[in-house]
């Protein structure tokens, strides 16, 4: 009988143990991402507004037959300089930067965004953003604060935790978007990012 029950408590002590590690482990990446997930997104996200942001063309101008032959220049210069005017006014406007979040990695629905919120960044869920097709002609595009959607995946550490990278996407609308690797590492008892790699662009 003594036997079964120091059976019985080894196999509970290590379900217990077990299950408290890969807890632990959650916790652990969870942590590290909640202390560097300001300083990932600033060091990745593309302001929409800029990257989007060209100056409006002259009408294309046919022949009789129809063919293309180019477009209509009267008025380019005034064009491009309103552009130049509206581009600077962004490169200004840093504050309050709407930014949706794909369900990816860490964040899902249940996450509660708004622990990021800070001067500069306003999160929201991508499912909050009324959107058709494209992102770039609808939703919070109309509040000229959208900076674009990002998503995060799970980080990936080395064996040791002293190390790890995890990809960030980022999207404009339609096929627009970037993508990077973001290398992070322990580094005198603090987390630091100690690289971010171009990885796609479309």
């Amino acid at each position: 009988m003594r036997r079964i029950t120091e059976t019985i408590f080894i196999i509970l002590t290590f379900v217990f143990f077990g299950c408290e590690k890969k807890i632990t482990e959650q916790e652990f990446e969870q942590k590290i991402f909640d202390k560097l997930f300001i300083t990932i997104v600033d060091s990745t996200y593309t302001d929409q507004r800029l990257y989007t942001c060209f100056p409006e063309q002259g009408k294309p101008i046919y022949d009789k037959k129809g063919n293309w032959i180019g477009l209509d220049s009267v008025g380019q210069h005034q064009r491009d300089l309103e552009c130049e005017i509206k581009r600077a006014a962004f490169q200004k406007d840093t504050l309050n930067l709407i930014i949706a979040i794909e369900d990816e990695g860490l964040l899902n629905e249940e996450t509660n965004l708004s622990k990021y919120n800070n001067s500069k960044f306003i999160f929201r869920h991508l499912s909050e953003h009324p959107r058709g097709e494209d992102l770039e002609y609808t939703g919070w595009k109309t509040e000229n604060k959208f900076a674009g959607v990002m998503s995060f995946s799970h980080i990936k550490f080395d064996t040791k935790k002293e190390s790890g990278s995890l990809a960030v996407g980022y999207r404009c609308g339609g096929k627009c978007g970037l993508g990077y690797t973001v290398y992070i590492k322990k580094i005198k008892n603090k987390w630091v990012i100690v690289k971010v790699e171009d990885t796609w662009i479309s």
